[in-house]
């Protein structure tokens, strides 16, 4: 596969990923104001450090995205759940709970979607060269068979 396809497969499918994400943030903010209230109420504030994970959630999909090797797209989003859960499960482990399913389970699918499409072209292609060999070898046969 061409390497500038593959690249805008990956940004595609990450990009997707990240505005779901947004999506279901927005989501998760208004159940969960509905059902406790604001985020204030219980005597601890997230602050600044929700934007950080946001920013480190599309650092982390960028990289994926460009990074073409599977093991280093997962060490990459182990780090970043890793992070997540060392900075969040002291004050907040909801919060922690949250962001590493909701970030790390939208990274995962992107990876393992853009892998999956990927081996799809691949074996395509690789059909696509086969079978005119195949086709050319029974042309083949067939002249050599005939009087």
């Amino acid at each position: 596969m061409n390497i500038y396809v593959r690249l805008a497969l990956c940004l595609v499918i990450h990009a997707v990923g990240c505005v779901a994400y947004v999506f279901l943030n927005n989501a998760v903010v208004v159940a969960y104001k509905a059902f406790n209230g604001g985020f204030t109420t219980r005597g601890v504030a997230i602050g600044i450090a929700h934007y950080m994970f946001i920013y480190i959630f599309f650092g982390v999909n960028a990289l994926a995205a460009i990074i073409p090797k599977l093991w280093a797209k997962l060490g990459l989003l182990t780090l970043m759940v890793a992070w997540i859960l060392f900075m969040m499960v002291p004050d907040n482990p909801l919060r922690a709970l949250f962001y590493t399913v909701a970030q790390g389970g939208v990274t995962l699918l992107a990876i393992l979607a853009t892998q999956l499409i990927e081996l799809r072209l691949e074996k395509r292609a690789l059909m696509r060269q086969a079978m005119p060999a195949i086709a050319s070898q029974n042309v083949l046969s067939k002249m050599r068979t005939c009087p």
